[in-house]
C-alpha cells in the first residue's frame, strides 16, 4: 500500500527537510548545494527499513508514510502451540531496520514478537536495528514502593 498525500502538510510535517539556507551567513562553508547533508534521506533509498508488528499496524503505515518510505514486507504467524513465526518477505543484509511495535496488552505476546522479529533481522544480517517501542508495557514493574 502506498499512501499519497491530498495537500501538502503545514508547520513542516511531511516529508523531512533541511531548513539551512546557502545564504545564510551562519551557514557553513562545508557544506554545497551538492552536499550530502541535504540528501541524508532519500525515499529511493533502499538502506533503510520500516517493518511493524501485529499490535499496531495502522502506525507503521502511518510512519512509513511520513518517511515517504513503503512500509517493509513481513509475514508473522502464530501456531495453535501459542509460537511465533516470523519471516521477512524482502532482503535487509546490510540496511538499517526499524521495527515498529508497542507492547501493549497483551504484553507478553508482542513484547516476544518484537524479540523474534529481532532475531529474524540479525539472522539476515541488518546493519543496525532499531525497536520504535510507542508504548513500552513493563516499564514501571520493579519500581520501588
Amino acid at each position: 500500500m502506498r499512501c499519497t498525500l491530498v495537500e501538502p502538510l503545514k508547520f513542516k510535517n511531511g516529508k523531512p527537510h533541511f531548513p539551512l539556507l546557502a545564504s545564510d551567513p551562519t551557514f557553513p562553508t562545508f557544506f554545497s548545494p551538492n552536499s550530502h547533508f541535504q540528501n541524508d534521506i532519500n525515499k529511493h533509498d533502499t538502506r533503510l527499513r520500516i517493518f511493524s508488528g501485529t499490535a499496531n499496524p495502522a502506525l507503521g503505515q502511518e510512519i512509513a508514510c511520513y518517511m515517504g518510505l513503503e512500509l517493509g514486507k513481513i509475514k508473522i504467524k502464530r501456531f495453535a502451540d501459542g509460537e511465533i513465526y516470523v519471516q521477512l518477505q524482502e532482503s535487509v543484509r546490510g540496511c538499517d531496520v526499524f521495527l515498529v511495535q508497542p507492547t501493549c496488552p497483551p504484553a507478553n505476546e508482542n513484547l516476544m514478537e518484537l524479540l523474534i522479529m529481532i532475531d529474524a533481522c540479525r539472522r539476515a544480517s541488518a546493519k543496525n536495528i532499531s525497536a520504535v517501542i510507542p508504548y513500552f508495557g513493563y516499564a514501571r514493574a520493579n519500581r520501588k514502593d
